[in-house]
């Protein structure tokens, strides 16, 4: 009697090929050439605004966490797509086409690049199946940082920043004993003004910042609650960050002449936004640390 030989795949591994692989691949191409006006127009906003300039590196930051977490691919079953696979897929493109014909019909390209991540979704499972999503949906939606927001959303909430970054930094200034009052968005001085120009609303700093911290809590190891609280945080600290900027300014203004205090805006201060909005995160961790004791089972003694 002939003894059966051993399967080398271990039980829950991926029985996926290496044809699947290349399927995938392939895939992936014809979705680039879909869209590559798309792909366009999303480069060239990476490219002459500045807000969007950290979209160049969201792409490879999700492909990156893909590959981080390969291993998780052992856990999520073999292929199928016959079945629920093939029915989430095709659901999946056929709500990234709606999205997109609606874009094209409003004109409004956003809509078409948010297309993409369902549609990049739909690919991934019909060449990998279903359960694959539980590998890919959070990298896939990351991808939602690289797209520009559209131009009214953007324009109304960059007038919303620079109405509570003026109000804040005008208050701390006076707090701080300096004269100061708020005319719209300038801020008068006793020496000069300070134009809180659409450009210094902050929303490059929230945008990005926002990018980052869901970023960064793809990779930490913490509980749900913990990233939420991080990812939500990217608000108040790109306003404070914003702010602190403002108000140094301001106080560059009183003891130095208005060139210098102007360069200093513009130019040094704007560069220490992204480390100082860093530094403020990690005193959250550091609080977070301290606030939310996980408890520890205890020993079994039996």
């Amino acid at each position: 009697m002939n003894t059966p030989i051993a399967s080398t795949a271990t039980a829950g591994s991926p029985s996926r090929s290496k044809t699947e692989w290349i399927l995938l691949g392939v895939a992936l191409l014809a979705t680039a050439l879909l869209y590559l006006n798309v792909i366009d127009w999303m480069v060239r906003s990476w490219y002459e605004n500045s807000d969007y300039s950290h979209g160049f590196l969201v792409p490879f930051f999700a492909a990156y966490i893909l590959y981080s977490n390969r291993r998780q691919l052992t856990a999520v079953g073999a292929n199928n797509r016959a079945g629920f696979g093939l029915i989430l897929g095709i659901g999946l493109i056929v709500v990234a086409l709606v999205l997109r014909g609606w874009g094209y019909y409003t004109r409004v390209m956003t809509y078409e690049a948010v297309s993409m991540l369902p549609f990049l979704m739909g690919v991934f499972v019909l060449c990998l199946g279903g359960n694959v999503l539980r590998w890919s949906f959070a990298p896939l939606c990351f991808l939602l940082f690289m797209i520009p927001l559209p131009g009214a959303v953007s324009t109304q909430l960059a007038g919303f920043l620079q109405m509570i970054a003026t109000q804040v930094s005008t208050f701390s200034l006076q707090l701080m004993g300096f004269t100061a009052f708020a005319e719209g968005n300038v801020i008068s001085l006793g020496n000069g003004q300070i134009g809180v120009a659409e450009a210094c609303s902050g929303l490059r700093m929230l945008y990005s910042f926002f990018a980052l911290t869901a970023g960064a809590c793809l990779m930490i190891d913490r509980t749900w609650i913990e990233k939420v609280i991080i990812a939500l945080a990217a608000i108040p600290i790109a306003i404070i960050a914003n702010c602190i900027r403002i108000i140094a300014t301001g106080i560059a203004f009183q003891y130095f002449d208005s060139e210098t205090a102007e360069h200093f805006f513009h130019d040094i201060a704007g560069w220490l936004m992204m480390p100082l909005g860093f530094l403020l995160l990690l005193g959250l961790l550091a609080f977070l640390d301290r606030a939310l004791v996980v408890e520890q089972p205890e020993p079994d003694f039996a």
